[in-house]
């Protein structure tokens, strides 16, 4: 199932919702359907096209790519990014590049041995090293 996929970004004036200043839709198209939008939609692009921990696709566009929908995700972006003009457009685009790339994990400073370690929860403040060494002392 070879098929022409590009995103069709556009900016959508005519919703009056003031909870956002401006709208951007990001539509997958199939440029061997026609040349024309909207008979060559697909899908909408989601915020988050990977598939969930439990391997069910939570949008249409998870179902159809799967597991390489987070790659083909940043595919369509980057050459949106490429052959996009509108500066409003193409931050809205980069911000949606910025969201799909890996956070790094939250690194904490120990208070006893000042080691950077990461944290089991929210508002730990002792490595495991230094947790052990406390309570095998205590007892």
């Amino acid at each position: 199932m070879a098929m022409n996929l590009r995103l069709h970004v556009s900016r959508l004036d005519h919703i009056r919702d003031y909870s956002r200043a401006r709208h951007i839709q990001f539509s997958v198209i199939d440029l061997d359907k026609s040349n024309e939008y909207p008979a060559n939609y697909v899908c909408m692009l989601p915020l988050d096209p990977r598939p969930r921990a439990n391997g069910r696709a939570h949008s249409i566009f998870s179902k159809l790519f799967g597991n390489d929908s987070l790659e083909f995700a940043k595919r369509l972006l980057t050459k949106a990014l490429k052959t996009e003009n509108d500066s409003d457009i193409k931050a809205e685009i980069e911000k949606r590049l910025e969201l799909l790339e890996p956070k790094p994990p939250v690194q904490v400073k120990c208070i006893i041995c000042r080691n950077f370690f990461e944290p089991r929860w929210r508002k730990q403040k002792i490595c495991q090293e230094c947790r052990q060494k406390k309570y095998v002392s205590q007892k």
